[in-house]
């Protein structure tokens, strides 16, 4: 038996997307994840994305994503990007306002064709961080559990306290500002940092650098992936974390520069939704043997 997929990609964040609605692969995500995930033994990729049926009214598809080591992520900027790319290309050709569901939240996306047919510009509402403790989740001793984690030290490593904000953006994040964003930073500290108690969920790693008012670089070590090329929530984090901490301003436009390219988040402030915007690019469709 053979499943049909397709390789897409924004700014370097790879994802396997599976058209789903029929709902063959329920129950299957993890195994699917880990099969075709695998870089040096398979389809490879940071994660895999199964198109849905909606359940909330409005909504144009679901999505659900699950990172390389198959487990459940919630939500992916770059992700939800790239689904709904694939819905203007393939559900619903060249409808350019959607609605996409993902777990129990619907986020209006914009979509403009490129030039070339395959890369599109992708904008979407990632909503309104959450920054309560109980949120993200995140638990540290002696603090409440409605408290927020903002700008201030944090001991997350016997040798490494820095400042930290901590936040949800539908899925975890700590956010850290540095000089300078080497490898052993991102990947030995990152991979540390990751599983530590303190986040029963895990939680993906963002290294920030601040460049100007208006632009940033990030690397980020995604949970269940590892470093990645791009982190469309991750960028969004960062920007809030900004914000909050008044390295940037509320409602400008920021640019964040990863290593796969450039995103742009514009956050408006305390209860208002993060905007994302990138490319989207389809990269090839094929077939995976299933066996059996």
């Amino acid at each position: 038996m053979n499943l049909r997929f397709t390789k897409m990609q924004g700014t370097g964040n790879d994802f396997v997307v599976v058209d789903d609605r029929e709902g063959k692969c329920f129950g299957r995500e993890a195994e699917l994840a880990r099969a075709m995930c695998s870089r040096r033994t398979s389809v490879g990729a940071d994660g895999i994305i199964f198109i849905r049926q909606p359940e909330l009214a409005g909504c144009d598809l679901k999505m659900v994503y699950h990172n390389a080591d198959g487990s459940y992520a919630g939500m992916c900027g770059n992700g939800i990007r790239c689904a709904a790319w694939y819905c203007f290309q393939r559900i619903a050709p060249g409808k350019k306002m959607l609605k996409i569901q993902v777990g129990e939240s619907a986020h209006q996306v914009q979509v403009e064709a490129g030039d070339n047919g395959r890369t599109g510009v992708v904008s979407v509402d990632m909503g309104v961080p959450r920054l309560a403790l109980a949120e993200v989740p995140a638990e540290i001793e002696g603090v409440p559990a409605d408290a927020r984690w903002v700008g201030k030290e944090l001991p997350l490593l016997p040798d490494f306290a820095p400042a930290c904000t901590l936040l949800s953006m539908g899925n975890p994040h700590c956010v850290m500002w540095m000089e300078e964003l080497t490898d052993e930073l991102v990947r030995e500290r990152g991979r540390q940092i990751e599983s530590l108690p303190l986040f029963p969920e895990r939680t993906n790693v963002d290294f920030a650098r601040l460049a100007d008012n208006h632009r940033i670089e990030l690397r980020v070590w995604e949970r269940g992936v590892g470093e990645t090329m791009a982190c469309g929530s991750g960028a969004c984090a960062a920007v809030v974390a900004g914000v909050l901490t008044g390295k940037l301003a509320a409602g400008e436009e920021v640019t964040v520069q990863l290593p796969g390219g450039d995103l742009i988040v514009t956050w408006d402030g305390e209860g208002k939704p993060v905007m994302l915007s990138g490319a989207a690019t389809l990269v090839y469709e094929g077939e995976f043997d299933l066996g059996g």
